[in-house]
């Protein structure tokens, strides 16, 4: 009897043992055949402080990536590097295009060849007359091209992150465009060098650190530039008169290596979709509430700002119109398309 009740616990030992060994020949199975969660990092580049509006953008983003894909097919690491930490503006757009980093901050102006052409319809002056107008483009038709003509350059675009406006200022008081005339004027780009030389102001090329020295030695008479620089530079030293017109409503665009970007599983690319829709939002509120409290502290320093009547608006826009045959007849058809879709989004 005894022989017999150590049989049964040896046999019973020996079921225990095969069943815990199928339970965990199961756990590894389950792990090869995919079921568990794969992670990957991501790298995340733009060119200004986190706390600015396009900062905020991509720290936003980053925050959202990591929520949103906590449960997908893969968990993204995301780590962003603000302020030209991995690369500048300059080196960005290849940084992305090549895969070295796989979301950055683009400026359109750093895109070489014709296939960036349509694209510089950012740099056009007057193009929208609000932050709403821009925000339904870009919503829509407008920004579906935008992201189409990109993927040219082996990106696919996320979204876009809100820079600001762009206004005048100088040493003397600037109404209308005659005001201009003569003037040295420090511009920050290709497209706002034409817009001025075509006002008829002589535009002058440097480095936004250049520019307090110059106004102070009269070097130049003004500059084009955002509310924001203006005051976090501490231009209201040397600088009597600004305008308030709102002559750009300045974005980035949020860009992926596409390469990277369609080797992603469907889940996730909603996922990132999702975020950057999130970032987006936060981004414009942070813009346009930044561009109000820098109009009072440019007031409260003493930079006295000249809003236009929509008469002498309207002139502004007209001393521009050159800008817009010059873009339409350089960037053929996709430049028309991009600017129709601009119009009927007003």
């Amino acid at each position: 009897m005894l022989k017999f009740r150590n049989k049964s616990v040896l046999i019973g030992t020996i079921l225990l043992l095969i069943l815990a060994g199928c339970s965990k020949s199961s756990e590894t199975s389950s792990k090869q055949n995919g079921d568990a969660q794969k992670e990957m990092d991501v790298r995340i580049s733009y060119n200004l402080p986190a706390e600015h509006s396009t900062g905020v953008y991509f720290e936003e983003l980053a925050k959202e990536i990591k929520k949103n894909t906590a449960n997908t097919s893969i968990k993204l690491n995301p780590q962003s590097f603000p302020n030209g930490q991995l690369y500048n503006d300059q080196q960005l757009p290849d940084a992305v295009s090549n895969g070295a980093v796989e979301i950055g901050q683009l400026n359109v102006g750093f895109l070489a060849g014709d296939d960036a052409e349509p694209l510089r319809i950012v740099d056009l002056p007057f193009l929208f007359d609000s932050w709403e107008a821009e925000w339904a483009a870009e919503d829509g038709e407008y920004g579906k091209l935008f992201g189409k003509q990109l993927e040219k350059y082996n990106m696919k675009m996320i979204g876009f992150a809100q820079y600001g406006s762009v206004e005048l200022y100088a040493n003397k008081k600037i109404k209308l465009p005659e005001n201009l005339k003569g003037l040295k004027m420090r511009a920050f780009g290709k497209g706002n060098a034409l817009m001025l030389e075509e006002i008829g102001a002589s535009p002058v090329s440097m480095s936004s650190q250049e520019v307090y020295q110059a106004m102070q030695q009269g070097t130049i008479d003004g500059y084009s530039t955002g509310p924001s620089s203006v005051v976090e530079r501490g231009l209201t030293e040397v600088t009597k008169y600004g305008t308030d017109m709102q002559i750009h409503y300045l974005p980035f665009q949020a860009v992926v290596n596409k390469n990277w970007w369609n080797k992603l599983p469907e889940d996730v690319q909603n996922a990132v979709l999702k975020a950057s829709m999130t970032a987006q939002k936060a981004s414009r509120e942070k813009a346009k509430s930044d561009a109000e409290q820098y109009r009072q502290k440019l007031s409260a320093e003493g930079v006295e700002l000249y809003k236009p009547s929509a008469e002498e608006r309207e002139k502004w826009v007209d001393s521009v119109n050159g800008r817009y045959d010059y873009y339409l007849k350089k960037s053929g058809d996709m430049g028309k398309q991009l600017y129709e879709a601009t119009q009927k989004a007003k």
